[in-house]
């Protein structure tokens, strides 16, 4: 199946009807969600809501048993994840997935290898055949870790740096994959509040500079009311409510589901 080129009209993502089930745990139920060329979308519910499994979902880790999700107009259901992410899909993780002991720098080259075409023919002609594309993929990581502001930490070793930094090397990474969606898995987690700012404003220049459309989960509201263009909430696996953000945190049924019965408007 060919890559659908990302330019192309039409929504980035659809989930139709999406269902993952865990033994007699039901996960997703029915989810509808579609996120639009350009768009910040926020994905949001309490814990244990479904906000994992269906980014799970998306990129292959755990297809869904019904249910069908799109990318650029084709169906990926049920493709491996190396799959997804070919087809321009990148990911960061609620926890760092970063590789200590290794620098900021071969961290973040790390993530250029859904683009490498190694083989024995390239790697025996190296100087005539290789070295030019390492040197391409140099260049795109180059350009990330200038945007990312990591230049002064790019010779660090990812476990001697502050988490804040860990999370935009972790970001950096995934932007060298120059996906057409970037999924960010509580991006801002464990990050106090110049950190975020931080973090909320390089989400905004990824889609603005980048093109990049974004899938954000996170639990920070006021970050969810102050970038995304329109949110998604679950809850126990059901979407609730989906739209504009501050129409959709004034939604009693939203308002039960994070602070109780008790806090809902009479």
């Amino acid at each position: 199946m060919s890559q659908k080129n990302p330019s192309a009209p039409g929504p980035v993502l659809q989930c139709k009807t999406v269902e993952r089930s865990f033994g007699g745990l039901v996960a997703l139920s029915g989810v509808d969600m579609q996120i639009e060329r350009g768009e910040i979308f926020g994905l949001v519910g309490p814990n244990g809501s479904g906000k994992t499994t269906l980014t799970n979902a998306i990129t292959g880790f755990y297809p869904p048993q019904r249910g069908q999700i799109l990318l650029h107009g084709q169906d990926i259901t049920g493709l491996a994840p190396h799959k997804v992410a070919r087809r321009g899909v990148a990911r960061t993780f609620q926890n760092l997935a970063l590789f200590n002991g290794m620098t900021v720098l071969d961290n973040i080259l790390l993530g250029r290898h859904v683009h490498m075409k190694p083989g024995v023919l390239e790697t025996a002609l190296y100087w005539f055949l290789a070295r030019k594309e390492e040197i391409a993929h140099r260049q795109v990581v180059e350009e990330v870790i200038d945007f990312m502001q990591l230049e002064s930490v790019r010779e660090e070793l990812v476990d001697a740096i502050p988490i804040g930094l860990k999370k935009r090397v972790e970001l950096a990474r995934a932007l060298v994959a120059e996906p057409s969606l970037l999924i960010l898995d509580e991006p801002m987690a464990g990050m106090n509040q110049e950190e975020k700012e931080y973090m909320a404003r390089f989400i905004l220049d990824a889609r603005d500079e980048r093109g990049v459309t974004v899938l954000l989960i996170e639990h920070h509201m006021d970050i969810i009311t102050g970038i995304c263009d329109r949110m998604l909430v679950l809850s126990y696996g059901e979407v609730i409510e989906t739209g504009i953000p501050k129409d959709v945190i004034a939604d009693p049924r939203v308002i039960k589901a994070y602070l109780g019965s008790a806090h809902v408007p009479a």
